[in-house]
């Protein structure tokens, strides 16, 4: 009989705060993709989806540079945390990454 891997047919799961309600997740940026309503999407070795918000984006930009090229190979940590929202303190997936950002440039010139 053939093997299946039962990945391929569960389809995608986007990650949710109950997700790391227990404990963080780790996994390694494969991709980042456009999705619904303006914002990214990061894709991960595991298949799951994080769709970033604008706290996250700001995360990664200064972990990584704003290209978003430089995410792909990146391991990343998600937990629970919190944002504030309309004036509400709302559940959310927050980032933190793990694989070291890039060396600043010793040779750039500091403006004075």
């Amino acid at each position: 009989m053939p093997r299946y891997d039962l990945k391929k047919y569960s389809g995608q799961r986007f990650i949710k705060p109950d997700h790391v309600r227990e404990e963080p997740l780790r996994d390694t940026i494969v991709g980042v993709q456009e999705g619904k309503f303006g914002k990214l999407e990061l894709l991960f070795e595991s298949g799951d989806i994080l769709s970033l918000n604008g706290t996250n984006t700001g995360t990664l930009r200064n972990a990584y540079g704003r290209d978003s090229d430089k995410l792909v190979g990146k391991e990343i940590e998600m937990f629970l945390g919190t944002i504030r929202y309309a004036g509400t303190d709302n559940p959310a997936v927050l980032v933190r990454p793990i694989t070291p950002g890039p060396k600043p440039d010793m040779d750039d010139e500091i403006p004075f």
